[in-house]
């Protein structure tokens, strides 16, 4: 072979090198002109999800993949974690070297929280979920008999069946964070090369700000469209309903809960429940308060009474099934003035013998109907013809 011969062929091998390199890198990001040093190539962002109250993630879509990223709600600059949805096979793109990548499309996956079990049936995707946990809290019956059927299995409760969960094999387990055991489960999975997924949709605390996580979960499966259908009529009747309080003046005074061994635990003003009942018309009393354990005050006895006393409506939030319990749990619980006119109220109308709460469950998926509920309690004239979903008249 003559040299020339040899140099021709030295450099037609270069070529193929560089397109296939070229390629390579191309895969799953758009060109951009390089910016730390030669030959790296970064991906460019094409589009967003419209997010219109959430402030606790974004989806971002690329060239052939989505990046989702979950962050603070009050801080959004802080990352809590990042997810990469690509298409099994394709090479990870650079610029997210602190992602985790999931292969699409979703297969099966692991709900530890309930309200992620009503997110999933509500987008017609229950069919995706292989294992749950916390089966006596679960409400939705279909999911319950499917497990009874072995259809969906139970990964437990207090303590979670990890053998049970690698045999599933799940594309990832959707966690809550420190709700569920935060980083001691995220490292427990991890050990066991299962992959998890952070949802932090209770930390919001605006009612529409939660309702939009519809769309976080949603854009695991590539049902973005459904989920913002489902939402805009959710944000149309809560809005509406808003609307009916605008000419109220008069609000009654409000407080909740039940003392729990000594400590009654009264949302603070930011809480989400606090949020719901100023939006529904109710006078709050400690909507000013600000929190002393994490969105909740502390406080004793004395402390409500004082400030409560003459309360015009008790949500107890609580498992008093009758003003019968509300006494028997404190014979001092018969002082307060919503007591004698019986004006007490609980979210347990819907409920199983087990424990398992639709309130906690899908309520904060149609915080509407939650809306429609609190303002036929404090504003009965407003919605004559609504009948309580979540919530009943203790008798």
């Amino acid at each position: 072979m003559s040299r020339k011969q040899l140099a021709l062929g030295s450099w037609q091998l270069a070529v193929v090198f560089f397109l296939f390199f070229f390629a390579f890198n191309f895969a799953s990001c758009k060109h951009r002109k390089p910016v730390v040093k030669a030959h790296t190539i970064h991906c460019v962002k094409e589009a967003s999800l419209p997010v219109k109250y959430a402030k606790g993630f974004t989806v971002d879509y690329y060239n052939g993949f989505k990046v989702i990223t979950v962050r603070g709600w009050k801080d959004s600059s802080k990352v809590f974690a990042q997810y990469i949805l690509l298409p099994k096979g394709k090479p990870a793109p650079v610029d997210f070297a602190n992602a985790l990548l999931l292969d699409t499309p979703v297969r099966k996956i692991i709900c530890i929280s309930t309200n992620h079990i009503a997110t999933l049936t509500r987008l017609g995707l229950m069919d995706s979920i292989s294992g749950v946990a916390n089966v006596d809290l679960i409400y939705n019956k279909e999911v319950v008999a499917k497990v009874k059927q072995n259809q969906i299995a139970n990964v437990g409760s207090n303590e979670l069946n990890y053998e049970k969960m690698v045999e599933l094999n799940p594309s990832f387990v959707f966690t809550s964070g420190d709700w569920d055991g935060g980083d001691k489960m995220k490292k427990k999975l991890n050990s066991l090369h299962i992959k998890s997924v952070l949802n932090l949709d209770y930390m919001e605390q605006e009612p529409l700000e939660r309702a939009e996580w519809i769309k976080f979960i949603a854009a695991f499966y590539d049902k973005e469209v459904e989920a913002d259908s489902i939402f805009k009529e959710v944000e149309k009747h809560y809005l509406s309903l808003k609307e009916k309080l605008k000419n109220v003046s008069k609000k009654p005074t409000v407080f909740s809960n039940l003392p729990f061994k000594e400590i009654w635990y009264m949302p603070c003003g930011e809480n989400y429940m606090a949020k719901l009942i100023a939006d529904a018309g109710g006078n709050f009393l400690w909507k000013d308060a600000k929190a002393t354990n994490g969105l909740n005050l502390n406080l004793d006895y004395e402390a409500v009474y004082a400030k409560a006393a003459d309360a015009d409506i008790w949500l107890c939030n609580g498992f008093a099934r009758s003003l019968a319990e509300v006494k028997a749990a404190d014979k001092k619980n018969t002082f307060f003035k919503a007591y004698k006119t019986a004006n007490i109220f609980n979210n347990d109308k819907r409920n199983t013998p087990s424990g398992g709460f639709d309130f906690w469950e899908t309520g904060a998926l149609n915080p509407d109907i939650v809306l429609a509920d609190l303002i036929f309690i404090f504003h009965p004239e407003l919605l004559p013809n609504h009948e309580l979903y979540y919530y009943r008249k203790l008798k």
